[in-house]
């Protein structure tokens, strides 16, 4: 059974920050763990390239994967940023099928849990009208395919 300490230590319970003992609840009980072992572990979206505490270490992360997977001129305009553990993707992107490769190398790193591509814009269905100019006919199609799958 572990001692229960007051929550405000006096001088002779404290000698510097790291051999304080801070007291924790746990289910109804005071459990004493020196207090340099409650803040040694960095947050997965926290660790930077090198292994450091970075507050954007997830982003920076992921950016590096992305160097590493895809070419440099597929990535000209995109953003990466973090929101604690959501990495959020802002730009143009070439096709769904490579957006959903970013989502992919994305929740290959590790702190990622959800990735937000809400300022991702997908080029590719304007590019294909521009370039072939559906005829009438076939936008009358495609609209009663998407109004049918509703």
């Amino acid at each position: 059974m572990a001692i229960a300490l007051p929550l405000f230590p006096q001088a002779d319970y404290c000698q510097g920050f790291s051999a304080c003992i801070l007291p924790i609840l746990c289910e109804g009980m005071f459990i004493s763990q020196p207090a340099s072992r409650l803040f040694r572990a960095i947050p997965p979206e926290r660790i930077g390239l090198n292994g450091e505490y970075d507050h954007q270490g997830l982003a920076k992360r992921v950016a590096l994967e992305f160097s590493k997977t895809f070419e440099a001129d597929e990535l000209e305009n995109l953003k990466i940023a973090q929101r604690g553990t959501v990495v959020v993707l802002l730009g143009n992107v070439s096709s769904q099928q490579f957006l959903i490769k970013l989502v992919a190398a994305v929740m290959n790193v590790s702190g990622a849990v959800d990735v937000e591509i809400n300022g991702v814009c997908v080029a590719e269905p304007l590019r294909f009208y521009l370039e072939v100019k559906p005829s009438k006919e076939a936008l009358v199609n495609l609209l009663s395919l998407v109004n049918h799958r509703r």
